[in-house]
């Protein structure tokens, strides 16, 4: 068993993970438990992450160096950034550069910063997602629950909606049909069934101007997947700032950290 893993006692019949001195209770459901045995069987190879720390100019900055590199013009248009990595995305530092534009589209929508783990470089585990396991996306967010990331170069559609990029090229349109060991932790405040609604007034409008081009499916269909799944949630309550902080001050300390800022030491 590895260190981040912890089973409790049969009789609970529960799964725990542990990160960085904190608890999280595996949820009780199939898809929750496939994604447990993924990670179970992959996070010694896995690299932490964290898109939180750095302020909005020095993420884009960042950014600014690697398009450079790329021979392209640096631009502030985030649909533009992700054409840049779709279309060179064998080439060296375009996962740094991917990355760096989810940070920036976080820092930038003033969203909530992220923490999580992402498969290593090397590392191809994966597992098809069947048609029940599409009915567990959810567009809610339950504060310090773990959700499992989209596996994808390209869009999922809840994306196309955020970035209101009805423009997309159809190629870069591809729902979640795979699982890999590989995470993220909502470090926000609750998105309940208000937000939801709001937020799908605007889905459905998109989704009936790109359902013949996309060949999306229709907007009750669970096969749309929208959002993400969640898959564990905090053994106990931590409030959700203190969550944050506790995360932040163990940024780098991870043999496994995965550094976005390439001039940067090493914080050991």
């Amino acid at each position: 068993m590895y260190p981040y893993l912890i089973e409790e006692e049969q009789m609970t019949n529960s799964q725990t993970l542990s990160f960085n001195g904190i608890e999280w209770e595996i949820l009780p459901t199939v898809t929750a438990k496939k994604m447990y045995a993924l990670l179970q069987d992959n996070l010694d190879t896995c690299r932490e992450f964290y898109f939180m720390g750095e302020t909005e100019q020095e993420i884009k900055d960042e950014i600014d160096k690697i398009v450079y590199m790329l021979g392209k013009e640096p631009t502030d248009d985030l649909n533009k950034l992700h054409e840049y990595f779709a279309d060179n995305e064998h080439q060296p530092e375009m996962e740094r550069l991917n990355n760096l534009i989810h940070y920036y589209e976080l820092v930038r929508n003033d969203y909530p910063p992220r923490w999580g783990y992402f498969p290593g470089e090397d590392n191809g585990s994966e597992e098809f997602l069947s048609s029940f396991d599409y009915a567990t996306f959810t567009l809610q967010r339950k504060p310090g629950w773990l959700y499992v990331n989209y596996a994808h170069v390209g869009k999922h559609f809840a994306e196309i909606v955020f970035s209101n990029d009805i423009d997309i090229k159809e190629e870069q349109y591809e729902p979640q049909y795979l699982m890999r060991p590989s995470f993220f932790c909502w470090l926000g405040q609750e998105i309940g069934e208000e937000q939801v609604n709001r937020f799908n007034i605007k889905a459905k409008e998109i989704h009936e101007k790109l359902q013949d081009r996309l060949n999306l499916p229709d907007f009750d269909d669970p096969s749309l997947r929208l959002g993400y799944i969640p898959f564990a949630k905090l053994k106990t309550h931590i409030n959700i700032n203190e969550l944050s902080n506790m995360l932040l001050k163990q940024k780098g300390k991870n043999t496994k950290y995965m550094e976005l800022f390439n001039a940067r030491q090493r914080r050991v």
